[in-house]
C-alpha cells in the first residue's frame, strides 16, 4: 500500500473512531510500526491530526470535512435534499451535525420558524435570521463539537413538541436501529427524536449497516433517511421495505 493510501486510511479510521493505535494499523496494513510511526508523525505535522501516546487522535480544531474535500461534497449533498423538508411555522429540532451546518448556509433568509439546536455555531449562525425564533438548548458544552449534551439537554426536551427533527445517524443498522460511539449524546439524540412528530435521519452512506456500542433509537422512529446517494441500491431497499423514506 503506497503511502498516500495509507494516511488516507488513517485519515477515514480517525474519522470515524476519533482515534487510532499505531499497534493496530501496523496489523491491519501490514506494515511495521516504525512506518506507522512515521506516518502518524507527518499527519500530524500537518495539522490532520493530534500524536498521542500509542497512536493519534482527531485534532480537535479541524473538521472531518477540512481533511476530506469528498466528505464535505456528500455533506452537501444530503444537505440541499434535506432543506426541502424545511417549511414555514414548524417547531424545528437541528441536531448539532456536519449536514446541519452546511444546511444552515442553504435556508432561505425569510425562514419563520421556531428552530431548538444544541449547536453553538448553527445556533450562531440562525440568529442572522431575522423571522427565526432560536432557541439553544444549554448544557455540558462538548468542546471538541461545540455541542450541548447530557441531562439538562434531556429535560429540557421533554417540555417540547417539535414538527420535524433533523438528526445525524452516526450509524444506522436496518434491525439494530440507529447507534453512536458516545453514551451521553446518544442519549440526547434520543431525547431529540422522542420529542419531534417527525423524524429525518441525515446519514453518510460509510455508517450504513454499521453498528456503534450505545443505541440511540430503533429504526421504525425513523421517518425518512437521506444519504449522499442518488439511486436506492440492495442496501437502501431494505429500509424501503420497513416503510422509511429514503431520499
Amino acid at each position: 500500500m503506497l503511502k498516500e493510501e495509507r494516511h488516507n486510511y488513517i485519515l477515514h479510521l480517525i474519522s470515524l473512531y476519533n482515534k487510532v493505535h499505531s499497534n493496530t494499523l501496523s496489523k491491519k496494513l501490514n506494515v511495521s510500526e516504525d512506518t506507522i510511526r512515521r506516518d502518524l508523525k507527518e499527519l500530524a505535522e500537518n495539522g490532520f491530526v493530534k500524536k498521542v501516546h500509542g497512536g493519534a487522535m482527531a485534532n480537535p480544531h479541524i473538521t472531518s470535512a477540512q481533511i476530506n474535500p469528498t466528505r464535505n461534497e456528500e455533506l452537501l449533498i444530503i444537505a440541499n435534499k434535506a432543506k426541502e423538508f424545511i417549511k414555514n411555522d414548524e417547531v424545528i429540532i437541528l441536531d448539532g451535525n456536519p449536514v446541519n451546518l452546511v444546511l444552515v448556509d442553504l435556508l432561505p433568509r425569510d425562514l419563520n420558524a421556531l428552530v431548538f439546536t444544541n449547536s453553538l455555531v448553527i445556533a450562531t449562525k440562525l440568529c442572522e435570521f431575522q423571522n427565526l425564533e432560536v432557541i439553544f438548548l444549554g448544557g455540558k458544552i462538548i468542546h471538541k463539537s461545540l455541542v450541548s449534551a447530557g441531562l439538562e439537554v434531556i429535560n429540557y426536551l421533554k417540555d417540547i413538541h417539535a414538527d420535524l427533527c433533523l438528526i445525524e445517524a452516526p450509524s444506522i443498522h436496518p434491525d439494530v436501529g440507529i447507534t453512536g460511539g458516545d453514551r451521553e449524546i446518544a442519549l440526547t439524540k434520543k431525547a431529540f427524536i422522542d420529542a419531534s412528530r417527525n423524524v429525518i435521519a441525515l446519514c453518510l452512506s460509510g455508517a450504513i449497516s454499521r453498528i456503534q456500542p450505545f443505541k440511540i433509537d430503533d429504526i421504525l422512529k425513523v421517518q425518512t433517511l437521506i444519504t449522499e446517494i442518488n439511486q436506492p441500491n440492495d442496501t437502501l431497499q431494505i429500509f424501503i421495505n420497513k416503510g422509511i423514506k429514503v431520499v
